[in-house]
């Protein structure tokens, strides 16, 4: 579930973003739950807890900027702007700030925003695994690769390796393949963690992992996917 809020102190815009978020969702998911703001103080006073937030630059009161330098010290909450004004853009850059959308909305610039948004998101969940010693919570974006060990699978990632009750299958339709990618019968590679892909991989971490010759080609097109679906 992904939370999104809209904080503009006109009803027609937020009215605007939130049917073009509901038509989104509706084709292309995941679930989601939105919340609206009428000002930068609402947002403040209600506290509930946002992954997106689409967000006016020019508002009576807390403006845009300010709000957005309050949670780039406070949160971690992704933030796409919204103005009339294109004069006030240069200084709503920042953290977590994906885009700018000008009034009267662009349909498909936001759309290619949410997408990168969307994708960021799941790549911060927490993975809750079924470990040797019991449940294990670990960040998806902090692992390396799950390697085959007969029944279970070895975790490798930033905080060093375990093992798992899960076969790389089962690992494998769980996470499907936007970040991750069966580069071998043995091996469950993290796109988002690989530093140079030819006739094996490197990883950020200086490791190396074979590529079956089958599923060379393959991975170079899902490398190239996930390279340009991140540059957008």
């Amino acid at each position: 579930m992904i939370s999104v809020g809209i904080c503009d102190d006109e009803k027609q815009c937020r009215e605007q973003i939130k049917n073009l978020l509901e038509q989104y969702f509706k084709e292309k998911g995941p679930h989601y739950e939105l919340w609206e703001y009428e000002s930068g103080a609402d947002f403040l006073d209600r506290g509930e807890e946002i992954n997106l937030l689409f967000l006016d630059i020019e508002m009576e009161g807390v403006s845009g900027i300010e709000l957005k330098d309050y949670l780039q010290a406070e949160e971690e909450i992704r933030i796409i702007f919204v103005t009339g004004h294109v004069e006030g853009m240069p200084e709503a850059f920042g953290k977590n700030v994906y885009g700018f959308l000008e009034k009267p909305l662009d349909a498909q610039k936001l759309e290619k925003y949410l997408a990168r948004v969307i994708e960021d998101i799941e790549e911060d969940i927490i993975l809750v695994l079924k470990g040797v010693q019991g449940e294990m919570a670990l960040r998806q974006k902090d692992i390396y690769y799950f390697a085959s060990e007969k029944k279970y699978s070895r975790v490798v990632g930033r905080e060093g390796e375990t093992f798992c009750d899960m076969s790389l299958q089962q690992l494998e339709e769980m996470l499907g393949q936007k970040s991750f990618f069966r580069c071998h019968k043995s091996y469950l590679v993290n796109l988002g963690n690989i530093s140079d892909a030819n006739q094996s991989i490197r990883l950020k971490n200086g490791e190396s992992i074979p590529v079956s010759r089958r599923k060379a080609k393959e991975l170079k097109d899902a490398y190239l996917k996930y390279i340009i679906r991140k540059a957008r």
